[in-house]
């Protein structure tokens, strides 16, 4: 740092030449000295040393001090010169984006109010997500949709609110309106009425039955009632399941129709706590049959009730049947408890935890519980969907005697209901028959060996002679394919009245089916 100009021990100097100065030490008064800059040599005396004198801000007039001033000076105002004016800066907020968390606000708010209106649209009808809310509740949902999407829009919009409010009001608007033009089932749950089988017209329920039908809320299966009265069908019953829980609701609903053979669209409504009101159509004329059925889902049958008058069947629900087995024992056939749980999935209203049951017990060998696991597949024959239908008849073939005819006539049943012109039936379940010597399955897979020889064949075959005529009665109008497994299929089971058909089918036959005919009649003539 460069000592203060008033160090005595400082000399200021300038160079005469360039006249550059400097701050030199006292001792080198009167020697010579070099520039740093010219390098003009010369000797520090009175002519080099400057002098100056001290002075304070104000002391002096000097025009170039005023680029020194502490204080900055206004600028001078020039005659018939118009100065600049700016205009002000604009707000950040007028050019900017709009914060994240704004937008995600507006775009939620926005679903908010879309979906409000599908619920207020859509689930607005019987068994929908509004089934049973008064009209008090659904202008509730719809007001507080209305202010909150609205206020969500405004905020997500600062720079055009009053488009925002514009466009929330107008949905407010239509939210507002919606529930004036779907009303369906918006009627309270409960009536005290009630249509009987002796009378058509309405009747009120006397006494602590008039109690029972409000806690129940019979408003469903009395509008059911009257329609099929009205239309001359058969009627509906109820079925009010005590404790269900919300999770297990659509299993129960989906086995009450497979087992009752209710119309598909029977549906379930909430009621008070996890209580629910089943309303099944088209259903025989017999509660006892409901009452068979619903018991599966309850703790026992104790536990549940039949309410004649009224229609309805009370069963106290036992969720612990919806909990699967303990996943190891299931699987593990060396443990004790594999046939017992096994046992206990197969009676699973859950139709998939039936199904992965089947299957481990078609790879298990038939040592516990061999009837009534063998019982409970031929009812689940009734049941079962196609893909089932095949592992169930798997199982069968190891957990059914021979000659359990119970077990065949399910099995023919199952496959008669299946249309085979649109649906092929599973390969295990006509396995099962033919190894059962089901004789009356024959038409079917004649029908199916006729449209499919190559995969049929072999099991058709394993039918014995009576297929003889069928395959006779098609020898003449088949095509090659069907005729060359036809003789194939004779030279297996033909007798003796099959000789004229296969010399028949030398006519314009080609070398192979030459080959077939001569093996064909060489094989029946061989036979006693």
């Amino acid at each position: 740092m460069l000592p203060n100009e008033e160090d005595p021990e400082q000399l200021q100097i300038r160079c005469p030449a360039c006249g550059q100065r400097f701050k030199v030490g006292s001792d080198l008064r009167d020697r010579m000295v070099e520039c740093g800059t010219c390098e003009h040599r010369f000797r520090i005396d009175a002519e080099s040393i400057l002098r100056t004198k001290k002075f304070y801000p104000g002391e002096r007039r000097d025009s170039r001090l005023d680029g020194f001033a502490r204080v900055p000076h206004a600028p001078a105002v020039l005659p018939n010169i118009q100065t600049v004016s700016y205009a002000e800066l604009p707000a950040h907020e007028a050019f900017e984006p709009p914060a994240p968390q704004r937008t995600m606000a507006a775009v939620v708010g926005a679903c908010g109010m879309a979906i409000a209106t599908l619920l207020l649209t859509l689930g607005a009808r019987r068994n929908g997500a509004l089934d049973g809310f008064d009209m008090t509740s659904r202008f509730a949902l719809a007001g507080f949709a209305g202010l909150v999407g609205s206020i969500m829009i405004v905020y997500g919009n600062p720079r055009a609110r009053r488009k925002a409010l514009m466009f929330s009001l107008m949905a407010s608007g239509v939210l507002l309106s919606l529930p004036h033009f779907f009303q369906e089932a918006s009627t309270p749950l409960g009536t005290g009425v009630l249509v009987t089988r002796e009378s058509e017209a309405p009747k009120e329920v006397k006494d602590e039955t008039s109690d029972l039908a409000k806690q129940i809320g019979l408003e469903p299966l009395i509008k059911e009632n009257t329609m099929l009265s009205t239309n001359g069908s058969s009627r509906a019953f109820g079925v009010w399941f005590r404790q269900l829980r919300v999770s297990n609701k659509l299993l129960v609903r989906d086995y009450m129709i497979r087992s009752t053979g209710a119309d598909l669209s029977s549906s379930i409504y909430p009621r008070d706590g996890e209580d629910w009101l089943m309303v099944l159509s088209g259903v025989p004329d017999n509660i006892d049959l409901i009452a068979e059925a619903a018991v599966k889902v309850g703790h026992d049958r104790e536990s549940m009730r039949i309410h004649a008058n009224l229609g309805v069947v009370e069963v106290v629900v036992d969720n612990n049947l919806f909990v699967e087995g303990d996943a190891d024992k299931l699987q593990d056939k060396g443990d004790p408890a594999f046939y017992e749980l096994n046992r206990r999935e197969l009676d699973s209203i859950d139709l998939e935890r039936a199904r992965k049951a089947v299957k481990r017990l078609a790879e298990a060998e038939p040592k516990l519980y061999r009837d009534d696991i063998n019982r409970r597949l031929v009812q689940l024959l009734k049941e079962a969907d196609i893909p089932m239908l095949g592992d169930i008849c798997r199982a069968l073939m190891t957990w059914s005697e021979p000659g359990d005819e119970k077990a065949i006539a399910a099995a023919v049943s199952a496959l008669q209901r299946l249309d085979i012109n649109t649906t092929i039936p599973p390969r295990e379940m006509i396995s099962f028959l033919v190894s059962r010597r089901a004789v009356n399955v024959a038409p079917i897979l004649d029908k199916l060996w006729a449209a499919d020889p190559t995969v049929w064949e072999q099991l058709y075959g394993e039918l014995g002679q009576p297929i003889e005529p069928l395959i006779l009665a098609r020898m003449e109008k088949a095509n090659s394919p069907v005729k060359h497994s036809a003789l194939r299929l004779l030279a297996r089971v033909g007798g003796k009245a099959s000789l004229a058909a296969i010399n028949a089918a030398r006519n314009g036959a080609d070398a192979e089916m030459r080959v077939l005919i001569e093996r064909a009649e060489a094989a029946i003539q061989a036979r006693p």
